[in-house]
């Protein structure tokens, strides 16, 4: 493990890059967006992340390395999207990856003490809606991301299925 207790640094191939189609939200889940929009009269809050190119920015919440080598602030936490998400009864979670960049972010929630036991017990992963990162032949963190899963219903969070009607999906009270 690297010294900030994840993986070993990975320098990734570029994916996901703003403007791209990696980016792009897929059209069925755009969709999905938009009749919530109408329906709730809610507008949908899209977080961007990485926008700094001197660090890696994994975990929605901020990156690892927040400081340059001179010292010079690189980034720093999400301070705002973890209020957000305070004020919620429940959050769903679903991404990619459930190894690496989903992991990162909730890893992040619950080592934050003031955060995560507040939010914990609010927090559904959905875990048909996401996966791990699997390079074959190569590389597959199979076992790490079921792990991290793992380390999140022990912590309190609720790991269902997209195909689970909500109302069966445990604390909500519906």
């Amino acid at each position: 493990m690297a010294e900030g207790g994840k993986y070993d640094l990975t320098i990734w191939p570029y994916h996901a890059m703003l403007g791209g189609i990696g980016h792009a939200v897929a059209s069925l889940v755009e969709e999905a967006f938009f009749f919530h929009t109408i329906a709730r009269s809610s507008q949908p809050d899209f977080q961007v992340k990485g926008d700094n190119p001197l660090t890696e920015h994994y975990s929605m919440l901020g990156p690892e390395v927040t400081e340059g080598p001179d010292g010079d602030r690189l980034a720093g936490r999400n301070t705002e999207l973890i209020e957000k998400l305070l004020a919620f009864d429940a959050v769903v979670v679903a991404g990619q990856a459930k190894s690496h960049c989903m992991a990162w972010t909730i890893d992040d929630l619950l080592r934050d003490e003031l955060v995560g036991e507040r939010l914990a017990e609010r927090t559904y992963l959905l875990e048909d809606c996401t996966s791990r990162v699997v390079v074959p032949g190569v590389v597959d963190y199979t076992d790490e991301a079921d792990a991290a899963f793992e380390r999140y219903a022990a912590a309190g969070m609720h790991v269902v299925r997209s195909t689970e009607p909500i109302e069966r999906w445990p604390g909500l009270g519906l």
